[in-house]
């Protein structure tokens, strides 16, 4: 009897260790060993993640499954952790890899690959134009092209055309690959169907790498079927197949002296480093880079677009002080980069609106590769960090009246547009900043107001217009596809 009493005192000490959150580590929700801490509640996660920043304060730990993710709440710790070199990857998930191993292109990579493809990237788009008077011209282009096709829809309600994705993608499509989508082409609207399915089920995908212990005790095919991993790889080899072929076109015509674009000089590049072996260059790399530099140019700025026609549609007021605004500076001409400093109010309206939008809500995951201190505890090596930008966007340290729409905040005593502005993050920060941010910002003003301009928003008669984010799609956040009424301007 005794031996039996003391093999379940033993069995009961080895469980709380096993229970127990090791000490030093940030408060949270710590959970069971491979289970981790598994809500019972009908709250979304960014209601959770309010519940618990108003418990533990601005640094705090869940662990899901086998996961330890570490999420921050406060401007100054995140800028501290995310320039910090230990702090650089990305995890090793199938969200960010999207089957490939390892992950290639420049959103998902680590190491070496992702310093050659970060550091290429931002050399060619810059030489290529992006934040310079150069690519002014394309830019509004393409601006005034959507803002004819949005005046066929004058004076009915409906939702904003798809001419938007067309404009913007070609903006960025022009600079990868010297191409550029027509209204018709069915191509991105397979791209936007894929696009809106992936996120659709995004959750499920992350399954396999929070609790990978199922793969022991399931099946492999219904792994496969509850994680949708066929999916993800076909529409993986669905987009690369695409990409694979531009890049195939484009070695066939190229001028090797006079690159055209950022493949082409890609494709020059890989030559001259062929010999290299930690990460090589390849053409496989490039699709997948095309791909990332495609899609992160181009959703983004459609849905901050969308965005502010919804906001200012609610907020007539707002709409009209602004039109005054591009009518008086501008005169009937198309606004250039040189127009900015001239026009505070719009540039306020434009991060008002990122503001409050908050695209990625808590960004985007870096993985911690050897133990550190932040905020006065201990983050194990393997953690996950996560910046809840959506926090910190609507956090009264930062902002007063943080959940109103107010432009004016963005201005000084004399009127005068203050960009930089603690607790703003539209882009992230530090080494794995948006590095496609100069040119969102170049493109948010330019359509913006060539778009006003020459029309005006307003909800639908007898309707409301909703400048929300879409409730269903967690993790990001994408405006609610709804009507609008369009008149035109004199």
């Amino acid at each position: 009897m005794w031996v039996e009493v003391a093999l379940l005192l033993l069995l009961l000490v080895i469980l709380k260790q096993l229970l127990k959150k090791p000490e030093g580590l940030p408060p949270g929700r710590w959970g069971l060993p491979l289970f981790g801490y598994i809500p019972l509640t009908s709250k979304n996660l960014e209601e959770q993640l309010d519940d618990l920043h108003k418990q533990h304060g601005d640094v705090y730990l869940w662990r899901m499954g086998t996961q330890v993710l570490v999420f921050l709440h406060d401007y100054h710790m995140i800028k501290e952790a995310y320039n910090k070199p230990e702090n650089l990857d990305r995890p090793d998930w199938l969200f960010f890899r999207f089957t490939e191993n390892p992950a290639l292109g420049v959103q998902s990579t680590n190491g070496i690959r992702w310093h050659n493809n970060r550091r290429f990237s931002l050399r060619q788009l810059r030489d290529l134009g992006m934040g310079k008077s150069k690519l002014v011209g394309a830019v509004q282009e393409q601006a005034q092209w959507l803002a004819k096709e949005m005046k066929k829809q004058a004076g009915k309600p409906a939702p904003i055309p798809h001419a938007l994705s067309v404009a913007v993608s070609n903006v960025i499509w022009q600079m990868v690959g010297s191409r550029q989508f027509d209204i018709t082409d069915p191509k991105l609207k397979e791209f936007q169907d894929i696009n809106d399915e992936f996120f659709e089920g995004v959750t499920r995908i992350f399954i396999p790498n929070f609790f990978p212990w199922i793969k022991i005790i399931l099946p492999g095919p219904i792994v496969k079927k509850l994680c949708k991993q066929d999916f993800v790889r076909r529409v993986k080899e669905k987009l690369i197949d695409y990409f694979k072929t531009v890049v195939v076109e484009n070695r066939a015509t190229i001028d090797r002296d006079n690159p055209r674009d950022l493949i082409d000089s890609y494709l020059v590049e890989m030559e001259e480093r062929k010999e290299e072996l930690e990460a090589p260059w390849h053409e496989r790399d490039l699709a997948f880079l095309s791909m990332d530099l495609f899609f992160a140019g181009s959703n983004t700025t459609v849905d901050t677009l969308k965005f502010i026609f919804y906001y200012l549609a609610a907020n007539p007021r707002v709409q009209a002080k602004m039109q005054a605004e591009i009518d008086r500076e501008l005169a009937g001409v198309l606004a250039t980069l040189e127009d900015r400093s001239r026009m505070p109010y719009t540039e306020a309206v434009i991060h008002e609106v990122l503001r409050m939008s908050s695209l990625t809500a808590i960004g985007l995951q870096h993985l911690v590769t050897k133990d550190i201190q932040l905020g006065g505890y201990n983050i194990p090596k393997g953690s996950i960090l996560n910046a809840v930008a959506v926090s910190i966007h609507h956090d009264p340290r930062y902002w007063k009246d943080p959940h109103q729409f107010l432009p004016e905040r963005w201005l000084d005593e004399e009127g005068r547009f203050v960009s930089k502005k603690e607790g703003f993050l539209p882009f992230s920060v530090g080494k794995r900043n948006c590095l496609g941010e100069t040119l969102a910002r170049m493109e948010l003003f330019i359509f913006t107001t060539t778009v006003f301009q020459n029309l005006s928003f307003a909800a639908p008669p007898g309707k409301t217009i909703n400048p929300s984010h879409d409730p269903d799609k967690p993790l990001f956040h994408v405006p609610i596809s709804q009507d609008v009424f369009i008149t035109l301007r004199e």
